[in-house]
């Protein structure tokens, strides 16, 4: 039996952000009721911890933590998600093994630009884009239609059917509203119009493992609706968004495709120093080149989560899923 600590954020109010983007923090207090609930069954001591309060009170709660190993669900610390790998840092000084990415990758991936800066250097193909951090900045050889992000979200924060744009004016409107409500830059990225493929990694007995990739389906989208995964078609259950946008199999890729997705998920996993399990999102040009659009560290491993569904496909129940993490973290040890 493994003793393990689940421990998630439980925050009030985010620092930046609108009031429905809190939604998705109520998300990651479900995962972890599913995620103790899973390791319980199959007989491991579970205990649950959430943080509540203010980073200050943080370093005690890791020094009060008696388990083998921590199973990591926070994505922020007092609603910032930028202090998101400050847990791992104190897991690791206290000595604590945990799941999922080290601090460096943790924090490579939360800022967008930084991340697709390493990606590119490493020969594997982004979309071209720029940082904006006034509003005012120059396009540069930027190419229209582009999509607008804040810099430093995950789970489609910020992303709306307004975010792709078409001209400048609508362009320098949408990036002063990234900027106004999230509090931080906006990456503007060329956008690639294909096919986007979600390639979830996760470590087995024999190493690194793709699981069955997965498809967002947007044949169901009206022609004045940009394919892509917005807010509200992520978390918000009443919204159109929500009843258009669907996560299936992929199916109709030709092997070289495939294993084209397959060989850039593994590279971008490496380069960007993930741990464990983690998930690589592409999208597909007219050639089929896959072009990495994301890279999550520490995805969703809800029950009902693509990674989830993704596993099953492949034969794995939730309860194994979860347990190949926690063995992954106690292999790793506490990291560095």
């Amino acid at each position: 039996m493994t003793r393990v600590a689940v421990v998630y954020n439980d925050d009030a109010a985010l620092a930046s952000g609108g009031a429905l983007d809190a939604i998705a923090v109520q998300g990651v207090v479900s995962c972890a009721r599913a995620v103790a609930e899973s390791l319980a069954s199959r007989g491991h001591g579970v205990t649950l911890r959430a943080l509540v309060g203010p980073a200050r009170e943080v370093p005690a709660l890791v020094d009060e933590l008696d388990c083998d190993v921590v199973f990591n669900l926070v994505e922020a610390i007092g609603g910032d998600a930028r202090l998101e790998p400050a847990f791992a840092w104190l897991c690791q000084l206290r000595g604590l093994p945990y799941t999922g990415s080290r601090p460096r990758a943790m924090t490579l991936c939360l800022e967008k630009p930084l991340a697709q800066a390493v990606l590119g250097a490493h020969g594997i193909a982004v979309p071209r884009h720029g940082v904006f951090e006034r509003g005012d900045e120059l396009l540069g050889d930027l190419r229209f239609p582009l999509i607008v992000k804040p810099a430093r979200e995950d789970a489609s924060h910020g992303i709306d059917a307004e975010s792709v744009v078409r001209d400048e004016t609508a362009l320098r409107r949408r990036v002063r509203h990234v900027l106004e409500l999230y509090r931080q830059p906006a990456i503007v990225e060329e956008f690639v119009d294909g096919r986007e493929i979600n390639a979830g990694l996760l470590a087995g007995p024999g190493g690194l493992e793709v699981l069955p990739l997965s498809e967002i389906d947007y044949s169901d989208f009206p022609p004045d609706l940009p394919r892509i995964v917005s807010y509200a078609g992520k978390w918000i259950e009443t919204s159109r968004d929500w009843a258009l946008t669907r996560v299936v199999a992929a199916r109709d890729l030709d092997p070289a495709t495939r294993e084209r997705i397959e060989a850039t998920a593994r590279r971008a996993f490496d380069v960007l120093g993930l741990s464990g399990y983690g998930r690589v999102d592409v999208r597909l040009d007219a050639r089929g080149v896959p072009w990495v659009i994301d890279v999550n560290p520490n995805p969703d491993v809800s029950p009902d989560a693509g990674f989830a569904l993704a596993a099953a496909r492949a034969g794995l129940p939730h309860a194994e899923v979860v347990e190949r993490i926690v063995a992954a973290a106690r292999r790793a040890g506490p990291g560095s």
